[in-house]
């Protein structure tokens, strides 16, 4: 399910490291480097991202280390504060073996201002969920949660004034996604990876603590 692969030139120089099995819940500081992407056979992660690019087996990449992917999104918080702004954090890559289309999953973070999670116009399509401490949308490509995570230390009023944002781009499914079903499991999977963003930044409300529970909000645009 791990094969190597090789990787284009990017104008971002990051680490990129084949992930191994992740088995379960550590103390923060003892996360594994691979932690933030790691999916191992058989999880619900592996399920799910297997039944979304309808394929049997992936290759995963990770963008950074754990401590790393840590520091970068601290780093982006700072920058929020003086520049209102962030950019992204791409840390997951998954690609279907065996496929000869260049379509795979994208997963990145970042911080958007509280009012990114019910603002903007909606494709056709678009389905909209409010999933415990968190809202989100999913299309036929791009998923999106937003979720509030109260960072310790000197990051915790500046991390209440903003969202955490996952927003996972599912390439393999351009043109293709029309029905419900797949974007209730994009939805779920991006909920399942986001968790553990939340686990490595250390998050004390610990905001997506529950299991999913995928409920589109009433009144969710329909083709």
């Amino acid at each position: 399910m791990r094969r190597s692969r090789s990787w284009p030139l990017l104008a971002v120089v990051a680490l990129f490291t084949v992930t191994s099995c992740s088995d379960g819940a550590q103390p923060r500081a003892e996360r594994p480097d691979d932690y933030a992407c790691a999916v191992s056979a058989g999880s619900p992660e592996a399920k799910l991202l297997s039944q979304v690019m309808r394929t049997d087996s992936f290759t995963t990449r990770n963008g950074y280390r754990s401590s790393r992917f840590v520091e970068k999104m601290q780093d982006r918080l700072r920058e929020y504060g003086k520049e209102g702004r962030t950019l992204a954090v791409r840390q997951c890559f998954f690609f279907p073996d065996g496929r000869s289309d260049d379509g795979q999953t994208t997963v990145e973070y970042g911080w958007a201002p509280l009012s990114d999670a019910q603002k903007g116009t909606d494709a056709a399509g678009t389905r909209r969920y409010s999933l415990n401490w968190a809202t989100g949308r999913s299309g036929d490509v791009t998923t999106d949660l937003y979720v509030r995570c109260e960072l310790p230390g000197e990051l915790k009023e500046p991390s209440k004034k903003v969202l955490l944002h996952a927003d996972v781009s599912f390439t393999t499914n351009l043109g293709t996604v029309k029905d419900h079903g797949t974007q209730d499991q994009q939805m779920s999977f991006v909920y399942l990876m986001t968790r553990r963003a939340t686990e490595l930044l250390g998050c004390e409300n610990k905001p997506l603590e529950k299991d999913p529970v995928v409920k589109p909000l009433n009144g969710s645009t329909s083709w």
